[in-house]
């Protein structure tokens, strides 16, 4: 026992420098630990908010890539509305049997494509929208432009990579249309007040027109197809000249909210204009 007390005492120094050495390492490591932890701190302080940044514009575009496939099959849906075609009838077959059935062949008369709104007035008394696509995508005028949800005008100018459209909401605008379920043909004009709200005028006053009919394209334009939703009856009201309703409708576009447009392309719409040049007017 003595003589372990007396190593102890003749090497005192080294325990002490042991136990030294220890403590040294187990501060250094608390604090270490502690830089670490302060300097992430600080790193997440800078980093954090370039990250969330980062992750909702990578979110937005993956939205918007998700937003652009819905617009392609939406596109893709509508191209195949009857509407968009011409139906043919082969009247040539003879002697048919009673199991016979004439044979028809469809001929695409309409083509759809889309643009994004960059530019558009909604209260002014002469209103435009200008979107991002052009001659070189494929745009010409006197094409329709509609919304998701109904007529928006028709596209009047064109440059390499935008066009100008007049909208309903323009006292120049003229849409042919008719009240649906009876068919009456008239004009949808706008005066200049409410964007809501445009007016059907030329329907003769004996006619039976009810709140919440329909108003569609007629067709008749070589413009717009037939059948596109106009608006919806609001309001009936015997106008100046006694013989016509002048009749209020609530537009279905919302020009407010309005940022993607369809474009319809008449695919035969020059062949058909050529033959309207010959027409007398007078």
């Amino acid at each position: 026992m003595s003589n372990l007390i007396e190593f102890f005492k003749n090497n005192f120094h080294y325990f002490l420098l042991a136990v030294l050495l220890v403590l040294s390492i187990l501060m250094l490591g608390k604090s270490m630990s502690y830089s670490s932890y302060k300097l992430a701190r600080i790193s997440q302080g800078i980093t954090g908010p370039i990250q969330k940044n980062w992750s909702e514009m990578m979110h937005k575009f993956s939205l918007g890539q998700e937003n652009e496939d819905l617009v392609q099959q939406n596109i893709a849906l509508m191209r195949e509305h009857d509407n968009m075609f011409i139906v043919k009838e082969d009247t040539t077959l003879t002697m048919m049997s009673e199991t016979d059935s004439l044979h028809t062949q469809r001929t695409r008369l309409y083509d759809y494509s889309y643009a994004h709104v960059i530019f558009k007035t909604i209260d002014q008394a002469y209103n435009y929208i200008i979107i991002d696509k052009g001659s070189k995508d494929g745009i010409g005028k006197d094409m329709a432009v509609t919304s998701p949800s109904g007529v928006v005008g028709v596209v009047s100018d064109v440059s390499d990579h935008f066009a100008a459209v007049i909208p309903i909401l323009h006292p120049d605008s003229r849409i042919s249309a008719v009240v649906s379920p009876i068919n009456q043909v008239g004009t949808v004009v706008w005066e200049g007040t409410d964007p809501r709200v445009a007016f059907l005028e030329n329907i003769p006053q004996h006619l039976e027109i009810n709140i919440g009919d329909s108003v569609l394209t007629s067709g008749f334009s070589n413009i717009f197809p037939k059948g596109l939703l106009i608006g919806t009856v609001k309001e009936v009201m015997v106008g100046n000249n006694a013989s016509f309703l002048t009749i209020k409708i609530r537009l279905a576009t919302n020009f407010n909210q309005l940022s993607l447009v369809y474009l319809i392309e008449n695919q035969y719409k020059k062949e058909i204009d050529s033959l309207k040049t010959g027409f007398k007017t007078e």
